[in-house]
């Protein structure tokens, strides 16, 4: 996740201290979930910064990504697929998303799903 970060166009602060390895679709779906929400931070947010934020509490892998851009009215459509797809993502192996954002006041995207051991 730090490479991916590293290539964004904007700088993207990754906290994952002390996160293991998980089931390799539980692994997968966060990575793919945090790329989605950085390339829409990237094309739509207008933003300075960003965070991914990973952690692991009570078996649940969880991610966040925020920044700190111009945030949308969450309760009127969005361009493209992209939001919908991460929820269906998540929703196949049992994960949630969230989706925390108001105009002006940057955006929040969080998953939440089963972490699973590693297989």
């Amino acid at each position: 996740m730090r490479a991916q970060a590293g290539r964004a166009p904007l700088p993207v602060l990754v906290e994952a201290d002390g996160i293991g390895r998980y089931r390799q679709d539980a692994e997968a779906t966060a990575y793919f979930c945090i790329l989605e929400a950085l390339q829409n931070v990237a094309k739509y947010a207008r933003a300075s910064s960003a965070t991914v934020a990973l952690s692991c509490p009570d078996g649940h892998l969880t991610f966040t990504v925020t920044d700190d851009g111009d945030g949308f009215d969450t309760a009127k459509p969005t361009p493209g697929t992209g939001l919908q797809g991460m929820a269906d993502r998540l929703a196949a192996v049992g994960g949630t998303l969230c989706i925390r954002s108001a105009p002006g006041l940057g955006t929040t995207i969080s998953g939440r799903l089963p972490a699973g051991e590693p297989a």
